[in-house]
This record gives structure tokens, C-alpha cells and sequence, in this order.
């Protein structure tokens, strides 16, 4: 189980962070039960390649069918806990990979323009060369909008606790004993500019006032 808490390690630091998409996260996601598969077949066969803490030690025969257990229960175990994004591989192949799903595949609104979609050459030749999120402004909501709603969509979804986590974190960090005057609303304008990336205008906020009011 040292080698797989490895893996299981690995994975874990690959789901955290800021600005991940969900079709990102699923590939990782994807690519560890793979490889617990390949893990599963390898360790029936009694190949232990990939299993370099047990070829270390005199392992029991006896206890061979119990580790294989553990093995097949945690894939399985990773079958139930991401079976909802399973029934969305669809849209997020039609959203990370939009040039290569065939027409057929996708539901029947979709088809007629995903097909002129697929033909635009500009907007392949800006798929190649962009990133998926900053791809997707460039879509014209006039002529592809069930294309860019797709996106919107899966550019919205929450993959990852990790921002949640933080954000708790850094009203921990602000709401203590010694700022016993800290009310809800002035924790939320903390919050929000704690989290956020949007960098403010001064200039232009000081432009906006009538009237400067200094303190005496």
C-alpha cells in the first residue's frame, strides 16, 4: 500500500491549485484509474514492476489475494465517487476537444453547428495556438451559441475544494480575538479581495469623487 499511496499522493497535488478547468482535473482523474488498472492486471500476474516497496520485502502468498482485493476495491471505490462527472465525458469532450468529436456523437441542437464550427478555419487555427480558456472569447456568441454555452458551462464547474479551502483559511486568518470589531460585511470585503485577482483602478476611483476628504 506504500506504492500506491504514492500514486494516491501524486494525484492529489495534481488536483490542487488555482485555475483548473474540469476537463484538466478529469484527465488526471482518468489517468490514475488507468494506471490502478494497470496496477490490478500487473499484481493478478504476479509482476511486480510497479511495485517497488514490495519487491523489497518476503511477501506471504497466503496475503497475495487479500492486497489484490485492496486493489480492485479502490477502483472501484473511485468508479462510485466520480460516476456524476462520468455522465458529462460528453460535453467535456465537446468543449476541450471541439475540432475532433464527430457530429454524431453530440445531441441533435448541436450538430448543424458543431458541423460549421468545425469548418471555421480561423477559429481552428486559434484552437491550436490558445489555451481552452482564453480560446472560448473568441467564439462568437451570434454565430455558435450553443457552442459558447457549453463552455460557459463547463468553465463554471467546480472541480476542486481547494479554493474553498483556501478561502476558509483566510477568514481564519482575519477573524480573531484581537479584531473583535471585524463585522460580517467588512469580513466579506476582506474575503473578497483576499481571493480575488481583479487589481483596482485607483486613478480612476479618485477621478470619480467630487471631493477629497482628508483627515485633519
Amino acid at each position: 500500500m506504500v506504492d500506491i499511496t504514492d500514486l494516491l499522493n501524486n494525484l492529489n497535488v495534481k488536483l490542487q491549485g488555482k485555475e483548473q478547468i474540469i476537463t484538466e482535473l478529469f484527465d488526471h482523474i482518468k489517468a490514475f484509474q488507468m494506471k490502478l488498472q494497470l496496477l490490478c492486471r500487473h499484481f493478478s500476474a504476479g509482476n511486480f514492476a510497479h511495485f517497488p516497496s514490495l519487491r523489497d520485502v518476503n511477501v506471504e502468498v497466503d496475503r497475495l489475494p487479500e492486497y489484490g482485493e485492496l486493489l480492485s476495491n479502490l477502483n472501484k471505490e473511485f468508479d462510485l465517487r466520480f460516476v456524476d462527472l462520468k455522465k458529462t465525458a460528453g460535453d467535456m469532450e465537446l468543449f476541450s476537444q471541439p475540432f475532433s468529436v464527430s457530429p454524431d456523437s453530440v445531441p441533435e441542437h448541436l450538430q448543424m453547428e458543431l458541423i460549421e464550427f468545425q469548418c471555421d478555419t480561423e477559429l481552428r487555427r486559434k484552437f491550436v495556438s490558445l489555451p481552452l480558456r482564453d480560446f472560448y472569447p473568441h467564439v462568437s456568441k451570434q454565430r455558435y451559441p450553443q457552442m459558447r454555452k457549453n463552455a460557459q458551462v463547463m468553465l463554471s464547474l467546480f472541480g476542486s475544494t481547494y479554493i474553498c479551502e483556501q478561502t476558509f483559511s483566510l477568514m481564519n486568518l482575519n477573524k480573531i480575538k484581537l479584531r473583535g470589531t471585524l463585522t460580517d460585511s467588512h469580513l466579506q470585503d476582506i474575503l473578497t479581495l483576499s481571493v480575488s485577482k481583479l487589481q483596482p483602478n485607483i486613478q480612476s476611483l479618485i477621478k470619480s469623487k467630487d471631493q477629497l476628504h482628508v483627515s485633519h
